[in-house]
């Protein structure tokens, strides 16, 4: 054998092995064209799911928003309670002054009531009808009185009607 059939011989391994070769690449470029259809579906689906988490975020956001201009608002109305809620404490207080006022008054009258009747045993008309006049009168207070007892304890239940509702209000 020459060289040449050699050569030719060597060249056509070479062109054996190169298309081979080229065959393996081919195979390769495919999987690998797979590969990067995979990752681009991949890609889209994390792109769209991102997408989705982005616009949750923002509903999450304006949901947050919601909630503090609410707790805005019920910080504001529990200032006003407390402002009500002294200022029933503050009524409460008068009435109660009040209520001692007329207290004394009836036991004021009482006393007058019972010195009109030890006058009335002497014998006096006069007196009689003065007794009269100032047990009406103690009448009149002491429903007077009972009057006022009902308001107070209307503005009692009201009070704990309000600590309820302001108890309610903080949880």
């Amino acid at each position: 054998m020459d060289t040449t059939d050699i050569r030719l011989r060597v060249l056509e391994t070479d062109v054996a092995a190169l298309r081979a070769q080229s065959q393996e690449s081919k195979v390769i470029n495919a999987g690998i064209l797979d590969v990067l259809k995979d990752l681009r579906t991949v890609t889209t689906e994390l792109w769209t799911e991102m997408t989705g988490f982005r616009t949750e975020m923002t509903g999450f956001r304006t949901e947050m928003t919601g909630f503090r201009t609410e707790m805005t608002g019920f910080r504001t109305e529990m200032t006003g309670f407390r402002t009500e809620l002294d200022e029933l404490r503050t009524g409460q207080d008068s009435l109660r002054a009040e209520m001692a006022g007329l207290r004394t008054e009836v036991n004021e009258l009482r006393t007058g009531q019972d010195e009109l009747r030890a006058e009335m045993r002497t014998g006096h008309a006069e007196l009689r009808e003065e007794i009269s006049v100032v047990k009406r009168s103690a009448g009149n207070l002491e429903l007077s009185m009972k009057r006022v007892e009902g308001d107070v304890a209307e503005l009692k239940a009201g009070h704990i009607e309000l600590r309820h509702l302001v108890a309610d209000l903080v949880k």
